[in-house]
């Protein structure tokens, strides 16, 4: 019997904890769902393929985050050795440089600060680059998270158009966005499929 992709999906005290609607789309095409907190946890869950980082509330939480080394090495291990990686929203403040001063996983060449707060409206989104979760030119609708701040927006490969700027980073192994776009079969089959490949 092939093994179930194990998905690791943060949660705990700096970010929401996996939505039902992610959990169902994962599960419906054969990951199996792990919790990670990256506060407590020191290392990511046994056989982890791919990891996703949601939104939340960070900021309050960076000193604990960048406190944590061990995960966050166990997290740049993972995407050296190929692994999937998708943060959207605040989460993706945990692959920058620093946040509000304090280490994190420097995967990003961005640095994270507190975000302006409120709730900005939706965005429509065009897929800018191939990446783990859409193909190049793909159409969706996001909310973007003022939980964080970046002082870089996007990469050399970003990951959505937006009217007519670029946002966010994209590559084989990597989706990045401050932009939270809502999870279906489609995204989880692509994100599933990618991590069936990588090394466990």
């Amino acid at each position: 019997m092939i093994p179930r992709p194990v998905v690791a999906v943060a949660g705990g005290p700096a970010l929401l904890e996996p939505s039902r609607a992610l959990r169902d789309a994962l599960t419906a095409v054969g990951a199996a769902v792990a919790p990670v907190d990256l506060v407590s946890d020191h290392a990511l869950p046994a056989g982890t393929g791919a990891l996703i980082l949601g939104d939340g509330a960070p900021v309050a939480h960076a000193a604990a985050l960048g406190a944590n080394a061990s995960l966050r090495d166990a997290v740049v291990a993972l995407h050296r050795a190929g692994a999937p990686i998708v943060a959207e929203g605040a989460g993706v403040a945990y692959l920058a440089t620093s946040l509000d001063g304090h280490p994190m996983c420097d995967l990003l060449p961005a640095v994270a600060g507190p975000g302006p707060g409120g709730v900005p409206g939706p965005v429509e989104l065009m897929a800018a680059t191939d990446g783990p979760l859409h193909a190049i030119g793909e159409k969706r609708v996001g909310q973007p998270s003022a939980a964080v701040a970046l002082d870089v927006g996007a990469g050399e490969a970003p990951a959505w158009t937006i009217g007519r700027r670029h946002e966010g980073w994209a590559a084989p192994g990597l989706h990045a966005s401050l932009v939270v776009v809502p999870w279906n079969a489609a995204r989880a089959s692509r994100f599933v499929a990618a991590a069936s490949g990588s090394p466990r």
